[in-house]
């Protein structure tokens, strides 16, 4: 019997994902502008543990469930190349790590880190097997790792500007949520997920995903409330970016002859989201 592949704990950690994560944390970070590099090097390495424990926690509440869909059964616990009583001690390994290099920037980075963990796989994960609605605390995860960053560099969870840029990942993220419906919706309902495609149409999603995005349009614009100052040049640069990424974002969405309109619009809004990031990281050095 041929051996089994050595686990790569970048695939448990989910390496992409929780890099991104990190980003986002680190995008906090650069908007506070009061932090030092070694709070900056804490933050990147408390993050990116903390989120590789959490989706390798997530890959063992859900191993049962990937075993069954296609673009998820060659994960490590489904395809048996780890056990899943293995899989659990890397991932609270791996929390534990993160937890506790996040404490040498304050106590407040810690907690907010561990009560995402604590909402990411108490309440997110077992809740998506139950409801679509699932996908707004699953947003909401994903708007704490810039608070993360913001009060790792001093500042405060409530300040204006961390309010503005969790909001926008917030809101960001539930049409992304939405396009993988759309992708691998009928792999999520035989897998047992709760699913919005089982309430909607897929016309129907595509108008609810087209309208979130114009919010997530409109809020950026928003700026000036969360005392948030745009040169003339990063104010048209804003500008521009919404109105090309409406145009390009409807007419990738309902394209109705490419197989891969779908999987570019999702790339569309990730991007997106980047250049938005950059744009916000630029105004608050110059």
């Amino acid at each position: 019997m041929p051996n089994k592949p050595p686990i790569s704990i970048l695939v448990l950690a989910k390496f992409r994902l929780s890099l991104m994560v990190t980003f986002s944390a680190m995008v906090g970070f650069w908007l506070n502008g009061e932090g030092h590099i070694l709070q900056g090097l804490w933050l990147f390495a408390g993050v990116l543990l903390l989120s590789g424990g959490a989706s390798a926690l997530n890959q063992v509440q859900e191993w049962h469930l990937d075993a069954i869909m296609q673009r998820t059964k060659s994960r490590p616990i489904p395809s048996h190349r780890i056990s899943p009583a293995k899989a659990f001690t890397i991932s609270w390994a791996l929390i534990i790590a993160g937890a506790i290099v996040l404490r040498i920037n304050g106590i407040t980075p810690m907690i907010l880190g561990l009560a995402n963990v604590l909402f990411y796989n108490g309440i997110y994960t077992p809740m998506k097997q139950y409801t679509w609605f699932s996908i707004f605390p699953g947003a909401l995860v994903g708007a704490v790792p810039p608070l993360i960053g913001f009060t790792s560099a001093g500042g405060s969870m409530l300040a204006p500007v961390a309010i503005f840029i969790a909001t926008f990942v917030f809101i960001w993220q539930v049409p992304h949520f939405w396009l993988l419906i759309i992708k691998y919706g009928k792999e999520y309902e035989a897998a047992g997920f709760a699913s919005i495609s089982n309430r909607l149409n897929q016309k129907q999603i595509k108008h609810l995903i087209f309208s979130w995005t114009l919010l997530t349009s409109a809020f950026l614009m928003s700026y000036p409330l969360f005392e948030i100052t745009l040169n003339n040049g990063l104010l048209y640069a804003m500008l521009l970016l919404n109105i090309g990424f409406i145009g390009y974002f409807y007419r990738l969405l309902y394209n109705q002859t490419s197989k891969n309109s779908i999987r570019n619009a999702f790339i569309l809004i990730n991007s997106f989201a980047m250049v938005v990031f950059a744009l916000l990281v630029v105004s608050r050095y110059i």
